[in-house]
């Protein structure tokens, strides 16, 4: 989906009455990817887009937040993983679970954002992911809050899954979230 200009965008926003963020990613070493413009499906899952725009804007319990986190994994033809506000490797515990809130987002195309969790349900807590591809495999097991939006979002999402990976699946160069913030509506 593209907008040719901000209004066309607002518009579009306020016909869903969703909210939207950007979460600009890059590598460590400043080195900027592009902005992902993520729709948050808080209609159909009110309570797990809240928990996500609460890291994503520093307002996550313990004063945990998603900017200069790393996407410690990437499943090549899968999917990129981040969102560890503990210490960046993907085995931090937070100290708090998210329970699973409605399976009714599939993972259909490239571009879904879900929680991850331990492999059992009500386990997410803060981790994510951005599918690279549909991955009906996921489908009742993650769940999914929302999706990239625009053709500019998913090319730097194809940016960040050219980046090679060590024997861990962990991207190097580090990617990072360098930014993020919430656009529409406007936090008050």
């Amino acid at each position: 989906m593209e907008f040719p200009d901000q209004a066309s965008f607002q518009e579009y926003a306020q016909s869903t009455g969703r909210t939207y963020v950007t979460i600009e990613v890059g590598e460590k070493s400043q080195a900027k990817m592009g902005a992902l413009l993520v729709e948050l499906y808080d209609d159909i899952c009110p309570k797990t887009c809240e928990h996500f725009l609460r890291l994503l804007t520093g307002k996550g319990q313990a004063g945990f937040k998603y900017a200069g986190t790393p996407f410690h994994r990437l499943v090549k033809h899968g999917f990129i993983q981040g969102g560890d506000v503990v210490d960046g490797t993907g085995k931090g515990d937070p100290g708090f679970t998210l329970p699973d809130e409605t399976f009714a987002v599939k993972h259909d195309e490239a571009g879904i954002l879900a929680m991850a969790n331990n492999g059992a349900p009500h386990t997410a807590a803060s981790q994510f992911y951005i599918t690279l591809a549909p991955l009906p495999s996921l489908d009742g097991k993650r769940v999914a809050f929302g999706r990239l939006l625009t053709t500019e979002s998913l090319e730097a999402l194809k940016l960040m899954s050219e980046v090679p990976c060590n024997y861990a699946e962990r991207p190097t160069p580090e990617i990072v979230i360098q930014a993020a913030r919430q656009i529409y509506p406007k936090p008050e």
